[in-house]
């Protein structure tokens, strides 16, 4: 029975995309059954976290979900949009951890998204269609089983330094690194992240 937690750390600048992709989500959510789950009933609920730290915020988050009976934390960053059958698609697949895959705002634009190796980034493209591995993703749509939540420990979302990247990571990394530590894959969903989009200036 999933009962999903929307969670959004914002910084006080949601984008009207994002309003309006979510108002149309949460209206097909109510009224379209998800595949596999036909019968169950659905709860969902809207939370969100305004300020300049988005670690900390996710890490308000997870903690304030684990003492609800949400069954999923579904992350959306306040500059995504998205359609409306996007959350069902991912909540289709029964997953513990599964996030859409998009492109950053800042040119050359890379995907979010890392292959399972971390040699470089794992890109979507129009012959993706199914369920991939993943090292790491972006958190912009993503969502994430309570079992996952309780098993990932503090600090979940840090920005430490990666060889690989060469920079300090997002925070979504170091949790996407413990999550595999514990037994949890990281998977993308090519066919949801078709159908997500990160607003920035291209």
């Amino acid at each position: 029975m999933p009962n999903v937690a929307v969670c959004t750390p914002s910084v006080g600048m949601v984008r009207t995309r994002y309003c309006s992709s979510l108002i149309r989500m949460l209206v097909h959510y109510q009224n379209h059954p998800i595949l596999g789950m036909e019968e169950e009933p659905r709860y969902i609920s809207y939370h969100v976290i305004e300020g300049s730290m988005v670690g900390s915020a996710r890490e308000t988050f997870v903690d304030d979900i684990l003492t609800l009976d949400s069954t999923h934390l579904l992350f959306i960053d306040e500059d995504m949009g998205f359609r409306e059958d996007v959350l069902n698609i991912l909540l289709s697949r029964q997953m513990p951890f599964v996030s859409c895959n998009y492109r950053m705002k800042v040119p050359p634009c890379p995907f979010t998204s890392r292959k399972e190796d971390d040699s470089t980034w794992l890109e979507t493209n129009k012959d993706s269609t199914s369920l991939e591995k993943a090292f790491a993703t972006g958190f912009g749509f993503s969502l994430i089983e309570r079992k996952v939540l309780e098993a990932v420990s503090k600090p979940r979302f840090s920005n430490a330094w990666s060889e690989k990247l060469n920079a300090y990571s997002t925070e979504d990394r170091s949790f996407c690194i413990k999550a595999r530590e514990a037994g949890y894959p990281v998977m993308v969903d090519h066919k949801a992240s078709k159908r997500v989009y990160h607003v920035g200036t291209y």
